[in-house]
């Protein structure tokens, strides 16, 4: 991924880096790094409102594309031409990738069979759930979901199914997590209701 991305930063010839070169520009491996990129600002401890379900609505439409079994991503024409200044692109992928550069180091191709394209559909189906879930505004629900697209889309551009695997048990405790702030936040409801009422 980080090699992915530095020659996509090395062939821009525009002041901006707009979604349709760079989903162009990595090709057969544009879902999981494209899977990562939108992912990854979730990460930040920062709260930005409406980041999530700003990022994840193009996550959602990667990962129902993923399950269908398209080859490369597509974009609607509006979001292909969104776009953000070369420099600012290019300040942020500078900060992360030595991270991303170590991360990559406990990265290789094994258990490919995960990675198969019935293994494609299957993590496509997951990955729906978990973006999903990613979109909605749920308090403290949003990083873990987040982490484990992280994980599930560098594994898919590495060839790595252990990671794959990694990555379905993040995203399984993201949703007991998520699950259990819901079903907290509903009880909270109901009681204020029901003091309301007495």
């Amino acid at each position: 991924t980080s090699v992915l991305l530095r020659e996509y930063m090395a062939s821009l010839d525009k002041p901006e880096a707009s979604l349709r070169s760079l989903r162009d520009a990595l090709g057969d491996r544009g879902f999981g790094v494209l899977l990562f990129i939108f992912a990854l600002p979730n990460l930040i401890p920062v709260n930005i409102p409406l980041l999530s379900a700003v990022l994840g609505a193009p996550l959602v439409l990667l990962a129902a594309q993923l399950t269908y079994g398209r080859h490369k991503p597509w974009f609607p024409h509006w979001l292909a031409r969104q776009s953000v200044s070369r420099q600012n692109f290019e300040a942020v992928v500078q900060r992360a990738l030595p991270y991303l550069e170590r991360a990559e180091e406990l990265l290789r191709p094994r258990l490919t069979v995960l990675l198969s394209w019935t293994g494609e559909r299957l993590i496509g189906l997951a990955l729906l759930v978990l973006t999903v879930v990613l979109a909605l505004p749920i308090p403290f629900g949003n990083w873990l979901p987040a982490f484990a697209i992280c994980i599930i889309g560098l594994a898919m551009v590495e060839k790595d199914g252990l990671a794959v695997l990694v990555g379905f048990a993040v995203g399984a405790f993201s949703l007991v997590v998520a699950g259990t702030v819901v079903i907290g936040l509903l009880r909270a409801f109901f009681l204020l209701l029901s003091s309301l009422a007495g």
